[in-house]
């Protein structure tokens, strides 16, 4: 075996090649410094795309939190209020829809309305509550760490308080 402290770094991956038939790690698969960077602002497009499809379906109370420094399993979450199962439905219904059309995403997670209806597209997870489910779970406060994401619409509804 080999001494990866200090050992010959070619002969140890010609004999992980050897035993594994390819290339376990290599300096060209390291990201470029920018590419987390242009990740985040990707997904921050993709957030606030998905964030203005609830809007035009009258979502209230939208909020983007940027949440990538506090989990490890998505950089942004889109929190937003339905009013009714229906309207739960075409919200999600609608945000599946353009994921899929324009951005080429499927989303994880509920596809049938419940009171909390969650859509995970890997780097953003949407979730869907009834006014009760949202208060009660509060996300916002939970993630309260997260930084908020200024959205270029009016986020409230003229029916929440």
């Amino acid at each position: 075996m080999w001494n990866v402290n200090g050992g010959d770094t070619d002969e140890m991956f010609d004999e992980l090649f050897q035993k594994y038939g390819k290339v376990v790690y290599s300096d060209s698969d390291r990201k470029r410094p920018t590419a987390e960077a242009d990740d985040d602002a990707e997904s921050l497009s993709f957030a606030v795309a998905l964030a203005k499809v609830a809007n035009e379906v009258k979502a209230a109370d939208i909020r983007v939190l940027f949440v990538k420094p506090l989990v490890y399993w998505t950089r942004f979450f889109i929190i937003v209020t339905a009013f009714s199962r229906p309207q739960v439905d075409a919200i999600g219904s609608r945000i599946r829809d353009i994921a899929e059309k324009q951005f080429n995403k499927n989303a994880a997670g509920d596809t049938k309305p419940n009171s909390w209806t969650l859509l995970d597209f890997g780097d953003v997870v949407v979730h869907i509550f009834l006014p009760q489910q949202r208060a009660f779970y509060n996300l916002e406060e939970f993630y309260g760490n997260a930084t908020p994401i200024e959205l270029p619409f009016d986020t409230q509804s003229p029916f929440r308080k």
